[in-house]
């Protein structure tokens, strides 16, 4: 039985401590049995299962199909055979197989469970729910339609009915890693940072070669601006899991955060990106890392190459349109931020950066526009009052001036 979002999460917690030789020693006994001509349906079935379970899925299918062609009334035979083709990114045919299994028995739990991590991979998330509490209506307790429901539900934006369905999934199976782990993401998700490090730290305990459990804790440690922790379980996280590119990643967040080792930040941005190529999070991390120590154009350059391989995500138009700025190219800064307000839920940030840009312009009437849309989506937001003062100051609307300045001074007492 697959599990949505799960893949390699397991063994991954557990430091890599998960053991394939069951899985293996499987697969041999079931291929002697088949050699000697005294297979059935259900042993094709088990070392396909097994040979999904290794990461095979082609040669899961292959089993598959023998099984159905010698038993072609088993429903869970396609159900297994549903997986393989939705691990092979056939999704079509794997709804086909599930669909039939659910037709020749409907109260097959796992069939709904299996389908409904069809329809989540798939983007259905909806669909996703609706197999998932069938799932569970026809066999209570079903772990793995607990924690795939709960992804889905912290995919729809609904943590604390995912924070439900994890802690329900962690009754019934204490001390799992990859619950343990989904849990910490999740209070980390509510701002309950104690607890999401509660559940890393026990993750730890259990199983202390877990770099994922290190770097996940580290960055709850960094989101939090606690840099002294964060650095020794980045550190430890990286001797564990040397070729993760995601700990390499998250070091270079945590040096361009730590004042006087800024310049650090690239380099293991860099040594992510060898590690994992044309990463765009990798590219605009390393962007920002480079506009941050005054090298606009390097950073241009890889804000670019984010956008060239993934066009949709506003946040890199907003880092090239700082580069281009910081470069003085004022119009193409200009189009950055207005693709970015068009592709991200607008925040009084962009609003404010492009205000400045058509200052700079001289166009002070969109400035002055910017500026009130940047109040509307942020009314604490001072330097919008600030900026939009130093506007009325220059065109004589002295009281304008005064009133945006004091309340610029009232919002924060330290602005210049």
């Amino acid at each position: 039985m697959r599990n949505y979002f799960v893949g390699a999460l397991s063994q991954a917690y557990e430091g890599g401590q998960g053991d394939d030789k069951p899985l293996r020693a499987a697969v041999h006994s079931c291929t002697q049995v088949i050699d000697a001509g005294k297979a059935g349906p259900a042993v094709y079935s088990e070392r396909g299962c097994a040979w999904l379970d290794l990461g095979e899925p082609q040669k899961a299918l292959a089993d598959f199909n023998k099984a159905i062609k010698a038993d072609p009334n088993d429903a869970a035979l396609y159900s297994n055979r549903g997986d393989a083709y939705a691990e092979l990114g056939k999704y079509e045919l794997a709804f086909t197989d599930y669909n039939r299994a659910i037709k020749t028995d409907p109260r097959l739990a796992s069939a709904y469970n299996n389908r409904g991590q069809a329809y989540a991979e798939t983007g259905d998330l909806e669909a996703a729910i609706e197999d998932f509490n069938q799932a569970l209506k026809l066999q209570r307790g079903l772990v793995s339609s607990m924690y795939n429901r709960g992804w889905v539900y912290f995919d729809l934006d609904k943590p604390e009915k995912a924070l439900k369905d994890f802690q329900a999934a962690l009754k019934l199976e204490p001390g799992s890693a990859e619950i343990l782990g989904s849990l910490g993401e999740v209070y980390q998700e509510l701002g309950q940072p104690a607890k999401a490090i509660a559940q890393f730290t026990e993750i730890i305990k259990r199983y202390p070669k877990s770099g994922y459990a290190y770097n996940d804790r580290g960055l709850v440690y960094l989101e939090e601006g606690n840099l002294e922790k964060a650095y020794p379980d980045f550190e430890m996280a990286l001797r564990l899991s040397p070729h993760d590119s995601g700990v390499y990643n998250n070091f270079g967040l945590l040096f361009a955060s730590t004042k006087g080792r800024e310049t650090e930040a690239p380099v293991y941005f860099t040594a992510a990106l060898r590690l994992s190529p044309n990463t765009p999070l990798y590219l605009f991390n390393r962007g920002d890392a480079y506009l941050q120590i005054g090298r606009a154009k390097l950073a241009l350059n890889d804000f670019t190459k984010a956008i060239d391989l993934d066009p949709e995500v506003g946040l890199y138009h907003f880092g090239r349109g700082l580069a281009n700025y910081d470069l003085g190219e004022m119009k193409a800064a200009k189009e950055d931020f207005t693709e970015a307000l068009e592709l991200e839920p607008p925040t009084a940030e962009i609003y404010c950066n492009r205000a400045q840009v058509c200052t700079e312009l001289e166009d002070y009437k969109s400035a002055l526009a910017d500026y009130a849309a940047a109040i509307a989506a942020d009314p604490h937001c001072a330097t919008a009052y600030f900026s939009r003062a130093a506007i009325y100051q220059d065109m004589g609307k002295y009281a304008l001036a005064k009133a945006n300045t004091a309340k610029a001074l009232k919002l924060d007492p330290k602005i210049k």
